[in-house]
């Protein structure tokens, strides 16, 4: 017996051992595209930071970010949640028609992030300056829940932004409740809307603006995939669901210039295909997410640009916007780190800005915190 437990501590010792080697030579990935996000970096050591905290818990982060067959082991875990049949993994709820629903919790940056935005609008009040908040599948499809789902009521937050903002807003709950019944407004294994959510979110946008909206039978409405398995399937390791179907909507016609300015390169379309051989699908749109891009429509003249603050909802939605000035300018503020306001002031053109974001990462994004 005594042979028998020196045995088993030695062995997982080698096992403990053999990980820490494997996490300092195994080499490093910059993103997970199971999860779809950046994965931590090594933090920059101060005595500062760490007295502070910042660099221990940062260290956590990369730690974790890099453990060893860490998508292996997440595998497992999420393999044996699903065979013991619970309703929700990782914050992720199991719902009806082969949906999978991401939980809204309890935000606690609302005060603070109003604030900013206030704040922001002072220095521009010259704009035309509108916030579109997009509820999510949580409370669009909330009738498709499993029974004791648990969420915090996203209309609430919703009606606090839009009840302390300084500027105009474009609440557009209800018109993505009314067409849920016509077309697919979120995809079932992914956390973005689709196409359908973002034309009419359009609409609600024209409307608001005094602009004369394009009907939906007048665009070229084109599938480009049916195999599109996004964030939540990832999250939850199921792919026995059906995978979702993305669409394009298009114009006869259509004469853009795309100027991605972070890594310099021009194009004339709004849409990338390589994303369509990849994992990560939705980034078919605008490329992904990028610091800065110049769209020229140059079927368009005029000197009444558009900007769009954003977080990757946007990007669905900007290839409607584009059909409606000679320029939209779209800033990420997760990358984008100068000043936003000091960029429209250098560029007088710009006479309306939109800010939107969806409920669900508004309250964690560190972009739309740091806007100034």
């Amino acid at each position: 017996m005594k042979y028998i437990k020196k045995i088993i501590v030695l062995t997982i010792s080698l096992i403990f051992v053999l990980l820490f080697i494997l996490q300092i030579f195994l080499p490093k990935k910059e993103f997970s595209s199971k999860e779809n996000r950046m994965l931590a970096t090594f933090p920059t050591f101060t005595f500062k930071r760490l007295y502070e905290g910042d660099y221990i818990k940062e260290l956590e982060d990369y730690l974790v970010d890099h453990f060893p067959f860490r998508d292996m082991f997440m595998n497992i875990h999420l393999t044996s949640e699903r065979i013991l049949l619970k309703d929700e993994i990782s914050d992720v709820y199991f719902a009806q028609d082969g949906y999978l629903i991401e939980k809204y919790n309890k935000p606690v940056n609302t005060k603070k992030i109003i604030n900013r935005l206030n704040k922001f609008y002072e220095k521009l009040n010259y704009v035309n300056m509108n916030l579109m908040l997009v509820p999510t599948s949580i409370q669009i499809n909330k009738d498709l829940l499993p029974n004791n789902s648990l969420s915090y009521d996203e209309l609430a937050t919703i009606k606090e932004y839009y009840d302390n903002i300084n500027f105009d807003y474009i609440d557009i709950t209800s018109t993505l409740k009314t067409h849920n019944s016509d077309y697919q407004m979120f995809y079932k294994l992914d956390h973005h809307w689709t196409s359908y959510a973002a034309y009419y979110a359009y609409k609600e946008y024209a409307k608001n603006n005094n602009i004369d909206y394009i009907d939906i039978s007048k665009f070229n409405i084109t599938k480009v995939t049916d195999s599109f398995r996004g964030t939540l399937s990832s999250k939850t390791s199921d792919y026995l669901i059906k995978s979702d179907s993305i669409y394009k909507f298009s114009l006869d016609n259509e004469d853009y210039t795309v100027k991605y300015v972070d890594t310099d390169i021009q194009t004339n379309t709004l849409y990338a295909d390589k994303y369509l051989k990849e994992k990560d699908k939705y980034s078919y749109f605008l490329d992904n997410n990028h610091s800065l891009i110049e769209i020229t429509n140059n079927n368009i003249k005029g000197n009444n640009d558009l900007l769009v603050i954003k977080d990757s909802y946007a990007n669905s939605l900007i290839p409607f916007l584009v059909n409606h000035y000679h320029k939209v300018y779209v800033i990420d503020p997760r990358y984008y780190k100068k000043s936003i306001s000091d960029y429209v002031l250098e560029n007088p053109n710009i006479k309306n800005i939109l800010f939107i974001y969806n409920m669900i990462s508004l309250d964690t994004d560190s972009g739309i915190k740091s806007v100034h």
